[in-house]
């Protein structure tokens, strides 16, 4: 498949992926200039006309989905060949992968990526669309750890053929819910079950349930009842463990009822876990070595306590006093039979003595009294100084912090963004509103503040407005309008018409149309393609005659029943002009109406009879039907076998032929429109 163009715009670069519904390839879209994912189901759901309608159904339900956690589906194409969708391409790893490299992942980690996988079954829930189908293995993480859900609608629209594929039931049967295991109905509590396993993985490394068969797990699923995650992983909260087990309960009623009311009760978890690693460890013991600012209360508290002492301070001091002047009042009572003069000159002199001491006490108290405002003026002093001495001290911290120079961030990724800011020590803050921008892409840096080149303090914040990527264009329902509406109305929103493919449809008027792709309600980048299908009126019931010469038996049958006819009479002839199981005729020209059930005779080569030695050599050549009317086309061919009509079929304008030419020897090929030749072209032998 590598290099091939599909659709005559997609070219094939790689294969990235093989599952059991689908391959996937990356592929760049040559008309958009992009690279795209092309997911191309497997051939045996080609055959399935129900599962085609259904699938186009589910596909263009979800085109309409634009969420940043949804993988966006840009085409849906449906030929003879091949069923596939033109998706959006995500750089990343698939959850499966992480968990294989890592066994489990952090609480944290695992509700942050659970939250965004509920936001986008929000999204799909409130469009009526279920997932069926949610596993590691849809869910891809970016580089910047952003959820892409893909897979949408793919595994409603197959749910009968994933039963019969083995390598998808193993791998969706670990995750799907007990209803479905049961063929019951599926709704969006289906999805909150199988998003319950994937979270419990995460968590734990393990799943719920294991069994030697898809049938062993689906019963479990429905019969018994998991081990609890936190009984295997002893770090899981009380509050996550009952997330997990509410969301995975047998009963849909004892779930969550949509992913929205989970993703709430996700984001509470996550914010009750994030507050208790952010709580700082309180210290019980005082620290006697630790530098301490007091409180004015404590401050007051201290003060008192002073004036308190110096009130007993004082009450002591005069009590002592009291004592001294009471012994020397004796002293003097004993000298009290003196004479009169003597006495007197005692009495003067103790009165003297006495005055003295009450003239002391009084200059003591005084003191006192002036000690205690000074004790507290002082306290206060050196509160404020302890004060001052700290904000300087803080101050002079923040002042040393090292400038840096802002780096410039516009234009890079997210993820390019982080790393470099983080280098020079700042912090990225985004602002909350992203921008659509026509030149920058999504999920890069349109514009930030302070601008680049300016010198600013580490750990300061640089704002970032994030890029959406170019502005989205709903596309209209054309469907009902008549193709001249429809194009004058694609060009006004400056989108391009694709193929405009016309179909016959008995209830509807030539020229109107009856379908298109995207569907309506898509969002689409301008300039995208937009494919309209028009009716070409009432018609008979009746198929046209393929071409079916040149094909394999095999090939030629399935043709043959896919066009509502019948296989006719098949007959055996040697050939020098088909290999071996190719078909060399058929009983109706090819370009015939015919009604279906006809049944069609085949003639098919049983190979060469030819000995002369010679090699056959393939040669193909490849007609454009010109002109304005239908023409019959023949291709006759002459060489050592003598001369064959190969071709013969009648074609519309514009009709390109491809054909693979065998012969032998010299061979010419001779091109005829209604019988005038246009081209002959010689081969040498």
């Amino acid at each position: 498949m590598q290099g091939k163009i599909l659709n005559n715009r997609y070219k094939i670069i790689e294969e990235i992926g093989r599952g059991g519904m689908a391959i996937v390839y990356s592929a760049r879209d040559t008309l958009l200039e992009r690279r795209v994912a092309l997911k191309m189901l497997r051939p045996e759901y080609k055959s399935d006309a129900e599962f085609i309608d259904k699938f186009r159904q589910e596909a263009r339900a979800v085109a309409r989905l634009s969420h940043p956690n949804v993988v966006s589906i840009f085409d849906i194409v449906v030929d003879e060949e091949r069923i596939y969708l033109v998706m959006e391409i995500v750089e990343g790893k698939t959850l499966k992968d992480i968990i294989k490299e890592r066994s489990k992942l952090s609480i944290v980690e695992s509700l942050e990526i659970a939250r965004q996988i509920a936001a986008a079954l929000s999204v799909a829930h409130g469009n009526q669309i279920v997932h069926c189908d949610i596993k590691p293995h849809n869910i891809i993480l970016t580089d910047e750890m952003e959820v892409k859900v893909t897979d949408f609608g793919i595994a409603r629209a197959v749910s009968n053929s994933t039963v019969r594929v083995t390598e998808t039931v193993v791998g969706s049967a670990h995750y799907f819910s007990p209803e479905q295991a049961k063929g019951g109905e599926i709704k969006a509590y289906s999805d909150i079950y199988s998003l319950g396993v994937v979270l419990y993985e995460m968590t734990t490394g393990e799943l719920p349930f294991h069994g030697e068969s898809p049938i062993s797990v689906a019963l479990k699923h429905i019969q018994q009842k998991p081990v609890e995650p936190s009984q295997i992983n002893k770090d899981i909260p009380e509050e996550v463990n009952d997330l997990i087990m509410k969301a995975i309960a047998k009963d849909p009623a004892e779930r969550f009822q949509d992913a929205y009311e989970m993703r709430q009760q996700i984001t509470y978890c996550l914010k009750h876990l994030k507050s208790k690693t952010k709580q700082p460890e309180k210290k019980n013991d005082f620290d006697a070595d630790e530098t301490r600012v007091m409180k004015k209360s404590d401050i007051s508290l201290l003060n008192n306590s002073k004036k308190n002492t110096g009130k007993d301070d004082k009450k002591n001091d005069e009590n002592k006093d009291k004592e001294e002047k009471t012994k020397k009042n004796k002293k003097l009572l004993r000298n009290k039979n003196k004479d009169k003069n003597e006495n007197k000159a005692v009495k003067d002199l103790s009165s003297v003595k006495i005055d003295k001491v009450n003239n002391s006490e009084k200059d003591e108290n005084k003191a006192k009294k002036y000690k205690r405002p000074l004790m507290i003026i002082g306290a206060v002093i050196l509160f404020f100084i302890i004060s001052i001495g700290g904000v300087i001290f803080f101050f002079n911290q923040y002042t040393n912090v090292p400038v840096v120079e802002v780096p410039d961030i516009e234009g890079e990724s997210l993820a390019e963004a982080r790393g470099m800011v983080s280098e020079v020590g700042l912090n990225l803050v985004e602002n909350e509103e992203r921008v659509f921008s026509e030149e920058i892409a999504a999920n890069h840096i349109v514009s930030q503040q302070p601008a680049a080149g300016a010198r600013v303090k580490q750990s300061r914040p640089l704002n970032i407005t994030v890029s959406k990527g170019p502005q989205l264009i709903e596309i209209p329902d054309f469907v009902g309008s008549s193709l001249r509406e429809a194009l004058i109305e694609l060009d006004n929103l400056s989108l391009n018409s694709g193929d405009i493919q016309y179909i016959f449809r008995l209830s509807e008027e030539p020229g109107t149309v009856i379908n298109q792709i995207p569907a309506a309600g898509a969002e689409v980048e301008k300039g995208n393609e937009v494919t309209i299908f028009v009716s070409r009126g009432e018609r008979d019931i009746s198929v046209r005659m393929p071409d079916l010469t040149g094909l394999t038996q095999s090939e030629a049958f399935s043709m043959i029943r896919e066009n509502g006819l019948n296989i006719g009479q098949v007959s055996v002839e040697t050939s020098n002009r088909f290999a071996e199981g190719h078909v060399i005729s058929q009983s109706v020209r090819a370009g015939e109406y015919l009604p279906r059930g006809i049944a069609v005779d085949f003639v098919i080569s049983s190979g060469s009879e030819s000995n002369s030695g010679k090699e056959f050599h393939s040669n193909r050549i490849s007609v454009n039907v010109t002109g304005s009317e239908n023409r019959e086309v023949r291709i006759v061919v002459e060489d050592d076998n003598g001369q064959d009509q190969v071709y013969q079929a009648v074609h519309q304008p514009g009709d390109n032929i491809v054909r693979d030419i065998r012969s032998q020897g010299q061979t010419e090929i001779r091109i005829y429109f209604d019988d005038q030749l246009i081209k002959s072209e010689s081969i040498g032998g």
